[in-house]
C-alpha cells in the first residue's frame, strides 16, 4: 500500500539545492531541479554516503565518499564509485555491483512538498 506524505513547504528548497527529510524512520533526499521536486534514497547504495552532503549538478547527485554518481529523475546509476582509481576502483566494482537509488514520486499540493511512500 502507497500513501502520500508532506515533507515541507512549496518554498522548501531553492532551485539547484538538495536536503534530507525524514518520514517515519525513512531518510530520503529531496532535490529541487529545474522548479520540479526529486526525491531518492538518502544513502549511496555503495557505502552508504550521506547524498545531501554530496554534490548537485543538474539531475546528478554525486556521493561525497566514493564519487559514484546518480540521475534523481529515475535513481539510475550515472557512474559508479568515481573517485577510486585504477585496480583499487576494479576490485570495488568486482566486490559490489553498481545500485541505482531508489526513486520515490513527488508532488507539489496545496503548498506542500508530498513523496509518495509504500
Amino acid at each position: 500500500m502507497t500513501e502520500w506524505k508532506a515533507v515541507g513547504t512549496e518554498t522548501l528548497l531553492k532551485d539547484g539545492t538538495m536536503t534530507e527529510v525524514r518520514v517515519g524512520d525513512m531518510r530520503i533526499l529531496l532535490a529541487r531541479v529545474q522548479g520540479n521536486y526529486y526525491a531518492v534514497q538518502a544513502l549511496c547504495p555503495h557505502l552508504g554516503g550521506n547524498l545531501a552532503r554530496g554534490r548537485l549538478n543538474e539531475f546528478v547527485v554525486r556521493c561525497p565518499q566514493h564519487g559514484s554518481q546518480f540521475d534523481l529523475r529515475d535513481g539510475h546509476v550515472v557512474a559508479w564509485i568515481a573517485k577510486i582509481p585504477g585496480i583499487a576502483r576494479k576490485l570495488a566494482v568486482a566486490t559490489k555491483k553498481p545500485q541505482d537509488l531508489r526513486n520515490y514520486r513527488t508532488r507539489v499540493q496545496d503548498g506542500q512538498v508530498w513523496v509518495e511512500i509504500e
